[in-house]
């Protein structure tokens, strides 16, 4: 409409530097607006009257779309009162893999054996032109889990069991991403990593701290090289630290990688980690509780739970959240 058109010049009035267009946007959103951009949706697990309702409200960001779908939730973007466009996020973890006849790299794992950080800043470089060519702006890479028990299913997807390696290929691969004018926005999984066991019945209560110490340190290693070369995004993981679940992890989340890393990007829940903290780790009762818990620790976007725009709208309706 003719106000949501005049807003939306204004914020892309390149006139002005980036944190007044910031600010003149902020200073014209309803909450509700902003809760939206809080939430990124999938694709391929909402009902198609779902996927009508949230591609016309103006939706944070969008997972797993591809080719004519990204174009046409884009339109709808543009019809709406601000026209803010979505980010796209797509799981291009070694190429862009989930579509069909696009060039397809080696696992991370493959890649770390090759100890050669310019052939994978190429390959994160060659990545980024094919997902952009398809509309598409945010990768789920590089996975910076560290590789410590075998016993996880997803080994394949790291740069191995070494945090020295784990860093400086994570970097090459983060440069490559971002190089020219891809507008490309790499996003580190995950931090707090999910592949060190707890192992809570096999060790002694004193060694447990130690664990959570040795786990943190590490971990913040790896994605403060990443964070000082500008990655756009950082991802939680699914595991815990101390027992404490990373999506609802204030000391993880807000004080090592934003306050004492100085990570100045956005931080996005893996998928359906919101639900997760009610469903499989069992410390919020109900999803509103749980997206409070997110949203406190330190998260600035939910993946693929959905009932997290309504949840954290009614937190802000009861004043149980801090504005």
């Amino acid at each position: 409409n003719r106000n949501g058109g005049e807003i939306m010049e204004k914020y892309k009035d390149k006139s002005l530097n980036i944190e007044e267009r910031i600010d003149d946007l902020l200073s014209k959103m309803t909450n509700e607006e902003k809760v939206g951009q809080m939430l990124q949706v999938s694709y391929n697990t909402l009902s198609k009257e779902d996927y009508e309702k949230y591609k016309n409200l103006g939706i944070g960001s969008f997972l797993h779309v591809l080719g004519d779908e990204a174009d046409d939730i884009k339109e709808r973007a543009e019809k709406t009162r601000l026209g803010i466009p979505p980010i796209f996020g797509i799981d291009a973890i070694h190429g862009h893999c989930l579509l069909n006849g696009a060039t397809v790299f080696p696992s991370q794992l493959a890649m770390s054996s090759s100890f050669n950080r310019k052939l994978i800043h190429d390959m994160g470089k060659a990545t980024a032109k094919e997902v952009a060519a398809d509309g598409l702006d945010w990768t789920f890479s590089p996975v910076l889990c560290i590789a410590r028990d075998l016993r996880w299913g997803r080994v394949n997807e790291t740069f191995g069991e070494d945090s020295y390696v784990i860093g400086e290929l994570g970097k090459a691969i983060i440069e490559g991403y971002e190089e020219d004018l891809i507008d490309e926005a790499a996003s580190k999984k995950r931090l707090g990593s999910q592949t060190e066991p707890d192992d809570l019945k096999e060790k002694e209560k004193k060694l447990e701290k130690l664990q959570s110490e040795k786990q943190e340190a590490i971990t913040a290693q790896d994605f403060e090289k990443a964070a000082k070369i500008g990655c756009g995004s950082v991802m939680t993981a699914y595991g815990s630290v101390d027992s404490v679940p990373l999506n609802a992890n204030p000391r993880m989340v807000r004080e090592i990688l934003k306050d004492e890393i100085g990570f100045n990007g956005f931080v996005v829940s893996d998928y359906e980690n919101v639900l997760n903290l009610v469903t499989r780790q069992f410390i919020a009762e109900n999803l509103k509780d749980a997206s409070k818990l997110s949203i406190e620790a330190g998260n600035d976007m939910s993946m693929n739970t959905h009932e997290f725009y309504d949840c954290v709208s009614e937190l802000i309706e009861d004043n149980e959240i801090d504005i």
